[in-house]
């Protein structure tokens, strides 16, 4: 059985060693990990397998009052298409409650574009050239999800 955990200064390696494994291609080092962190209503989740297991999952958000922000998502790739990343967005959803939640996904990730639009979010923007892949950039979609009613 799956458990979620807040993350605090102690996971940073386990974080930015998460966060390459889910993004290799712009990996966090730990020095941004810590810095997001640092950073005033910045909270973060890690999703275990079993509570003494090693993390496969982790998210990263910031708390901004009236709304928040989704900074990163990703599960390792050996534990995808499990419900993982719907267990993770399920649990930042409970934590924002009745406030919008922003984030942005690479314009290709139909995977993502199909777990946020399965929540509730909309696409509002568009963002050229905002994330590396294979030596060239590609686009981010902004995405939201209303508060809800």
């Amino acid at each position: 059985m799956t458990a979620v955990r807040f993350v605090g200064a102690a996971d940073i390696s386990l974080l930015a060693a998460l966060h390459g494994a889910c993004f290799p291609e712009e990996p966090w080092s730990e020095k941004a990990v810590a810095e997001v962190l640092a950073m005033p209503g910045a909270f973060g989740l890690a999703l275990h397998e079993g509570r003494n297991d090693p993390a496969m999952g982790f998210l990263l958000a910031l708390d901004l009052g009236a709304e928040c922000e989704l900074l990163a998502l990703g599960v390792h790739p050996a534990a995808r298409r499990r419900g993982n990343a719907r267990r993770l967005l399920a649990d930042l959803l409970t934590i924002v409650a009745e406030r919008p939640l922003h984030l942005e996904v690479a314009e290709g990730n139909a995977a993502a574009l199909a777990l946020y639009r399965g929540a509730g979010f909309e696409i509002t923007g568009r963002r050229a050239d905002y994330y590396r892949r294979g030596g060239g950039a590609v686009a981010a979609l902004v995405l939201r999800r209303p508060a809800p009613p």
